[in-house]
C-alpha cells in the first residue's frame, strides 16, 4: 500500500507590529462584537469632545512606568539643571577624575565648579536643597513622578522633576528602576511645563527664575503668536499662573534679557523689582538709553539709580558768618588742644590742604569735624 503523501502546510510570514496596528486600526482581523466595542468607545469618547482638547497641554499622551536612572538624561536648558558629569565606571577612581562639573553619584554630590563661575554659590545651595529631598525620600515615596519624554528606548530627557532625579541618583545611584510619567514625544510646550514647575519654588535664583519665564514665554510665542500680539498679558499670566504685577516685571526686564542676564548672573543686581523700576524711568528717553544704562551698571559693577537727581543750589546770598559748634562743659580737653596745639599737623582725617579759609562755610565744616574728632 502506497504511503500517502504527508500535507504540506503554509506558515504565514510574522506580521509586522506596525501592519498589525493599520489592520486593527481599519477593522481587519477583529471579530465583528470587538470591533462594535471599538467604535462605541470612539462615539463615546467623540461626544465628550471640548474646546480645552485643543490646548496644546492635553495634546500629547502620556503614561506612568518604571525606567533606569541612568537612562534619564538631564536637560541644561531647564533653569533646575547642574551641570553634572557621570562618571564612566562605578569607582572611586573614575568618580575621582571628574573635575569642573557637578558630581552625583550613589552617596556623592559634590560641587566641583571653579570657584570663579558665576553659578558656583547657586550651585551650592542647589545642592543643599537636594540633599534636604533625598533626606526626605529614605521616609516617604515619591508623589509626583519625574516627567520624560522618550527620544528612544535607553534616553529619556527630563521634562520637570531635576531636583527629584538627582536626589534619587544621589541616594541609590543610576541601576535602579524608578516610576516616571512618559510623554510619548516632545511635549510642544515643554518651557511652560517646566515654568510652571520651576517658577512655583521661591529657591529658583534670579538668573534661573528670569531664565525659565523667557523660555516659556519664547515657546508661547510661537504657540500662540496672534493671541499674543493682542491681549498678551491675559494670555502669559493665563497659561503660567502668575500675576499681572509679575507678569508686567519679568516681561520688561525679558525684553532686555540680553543686557539684565549678565546683571543678574554676577550678582550687580539683586532686586527684580529695583531694576524694573530704574528700566521704566530710563525708558522715558528711549529704548537706547535703557541699554546704554544697563551697560554702564555692568562696566561699573554695582548697581546705582538711574538718573539721580543733581543737586540744585538755592538762588541766595553766599554765607558771610560762622557758626561754631556747641562744646559741653566736660569736654574742655577739646578746647584746650584747640587753642594750645597745632591741630593741623594732628591725624584728624581732615585734609587741610583742601580747605579754602576764605570760605565761611567750607571753615565751618572744618571746625565741626575738627571738635567732633577731638572729643572722641
Amino acid at each position: 500500500m502506497t504511503a500517502k503523501k504527508p500535507r504540506s502546510r503554509r506558515v504565514a510570514k510574522p506580521t509586522s507590529q506596525e501592519d498589525l496596528i493599520s489592520k486593527y486600526q481599519s477593522g481587519e482581523g477583529v471579530s465583528k462584537k470587538s470591533q462594535q466595542m471599538l467604535d462605541d468607545l470612539k462615539q463615546r469618547d467623540k461626544s465628550k469632545e471640548s474646546s480645552v482638547h485643543d490646548d496644546p497641554l492635553f495634546k500629547t499622551s502620556s503614561e506612568v512606568d518604571r525606567v533606569l536612572v541612568d537612562y534619564i538624561q538631564p536637560q541644561s536648558d531647564n533653569p533646575r539643571y547642574l551641570p553634572v558629569k557621570f562618571a564612566k565606571r562605578d569607582d572611586a577612581e573614575s568618580i575621582a577624575s571628574l573635575t569642573d562639573c557637578v558630581v552625583c553619584e550613589k552617596d556623592i554630590i559634590e560641587n566641583r565648579l571653579d570657584k570663579s563661575n558665576p553659578r558656583y554659590e547657586a550651585v551650592n545651595a542647589e545642592i543643599e536643597e537636594i540633599k534636604g529631598l533625598a533626606e526626605t525620600l529614605k521616609h516617604s515615596e515619591l508623589i509626583h513622578p519625574i516627567a520624560v519624554w522618550r527620544k528612544n528606548m535607553s534616553d529619556y530627557a527630563i521634562v520637570a522633576g531635576h531636583r527629584r532625579y538627582y536626589a534619587i541618583r544621589y541616594l541609590y545611584g543610576g541601576l535602579i528602576k524608578v516610576k516616571v510619567k512618559i510623554y510619548a514625544e516632545k511635549p510642544k510646550n515643554i518651557s511652560v511645563l517646566r515654568h510652571i514647575e520651576n517658577f512655583s519654588r521661591n529657591d529658583l535664583t534670579l538668573p534661573d527664575a528670569l531664565s525659565s519665564y523667557s523660555n516659556a514665554v519664547t515657546e508661547l510665542e510661537s504657540i500662540e503668536q496672534n493671541k499674543l500680539e493682542t491681549n498678551r498679558a491675559s494670555i502669559v499670566t493665563s497659561y503660567l499662573g502668575i500675576g499681572r504685577t509679575t507678569f508686567y516685571r519679568y516681561d520688561k526686564l525679558h525684553d532686555y534679557k540680553l543686557h539684565v542676564m549678565p546683571l543678574l548672573e554676577n550678582r550687580i543686581v539683586e532686586s527684580l523689582r529695583g531694576l524694573y523700576e530704574e528700566i521704566i524711568k530710563a525708558e522715558e528717553k528711549g529704548r537706547e538709553e535703557v541699554e546704554k544704562y544697563l551697560v554702564e551698571l555692568f562696566s561699573d559693577g554695582k548697581f546705582s539709580k538711574y538718573l539721580q537727581a543733581p543737586t540744585v543750589k538755592k538762588v541766595g546770598r553766599t554765607k558771610q558768618y560762622i557758626s561754631l559748634p556747641k562744646v559741653k562743659v566736660s569736654q574742655t580737653s577739646a578746647i584746650k588742644r584747640l587753642l594750645k596745639e597745632d591741630v593741623t599737623q594732628l591725624e584728624l582725617g581732615i585734609d587741610w590742604d583742601k580747605v579754602d579759609f576764605d570760605d565761611p562755610k567750607m571753615l565751618e565744616a572744618a571746625l565741626k569735624e575738627l571738635i567732633k574728632s577731638l572729643t572722641k
